[in-house]
């Protein structure tokens, strides 16, 4: 059974129809893998920078892993045991609003920070915790009104790219049209 090798280094740039570097800030793309067994994990934000590059580490992508797998909402297996297939592929406006009403859900009935604003060190270790998380997650959450994505008039997610990630490499390289 092959694995998943994550790449040390993976860069993404974003071209236009003319082959001209597409310079667009705020692109959000997600990395999805496909699971041996359990379920698949997606990974993001990972977004576009002034000059339409987005470039991703492995930390990067470990530390997303977490992120996702530590909501666990779901069954995962580790990112090591996925196959190595992926899919880059870009945020559509239905996956972006699916998110906002989620998270405004949640955000909502959250606590913690308002608690820690009130009575801050005071608080024990793991309410500090607590309250590091939630702002965290308003933080990232802001960010999600604000991408490009809005503007594409893309309402399902679309895939950019597939490849294999089936042995160690250092660096990946994409362009995408």
């Amino acid at each position: 059974m092959q694995t998943l090798f994550v790449p040390e280094k993976i860069q993404i740039d974003f071209f236009d129809s003319e082959n001209n570097p597409l310079r667009l800030e705020g692109i959000l793309i997600g990395i999805k893998t496909r699971a041996n067994r359990k379920n698949d994990i997606n990974l993001s934000p990972f977004l576009t920078n002034k000059d339409g590059r987005i470039t991703i580490t492995a930390k990067d992508i470990k530390e997303c892993n977490d992120n996702f797998i530590s909501y666990g909402i779901m069954d995962y297996s580790s990112l090591e045991s996925a196959k190595p297939e992926i899919e880059i592929y870009l945020w559509g406006t239905t996956s972006l609003q699916n998110y906002i009403d989620y998270w405004s859900r949640i955000l909502e009935n959250k606590t913690d920070l308002k608690q820690f604003e009130k009575w801050g060190d005071k608080l024990g270790k793991r309410d500090i915790e607590c309250a590091q998380i939630e702002k965290r997650e308003r933080e990232e959450f802001e960010l999600f009104k604000n991408f490009h994505n809005w503007n594409m008039n893309i309402q399902d997610d679309f895939v950019l790219l597939r490849d294999t990630w089936d042995k160690s490499s250092n660096f990946k390289e994409y362009k995408v049209l």
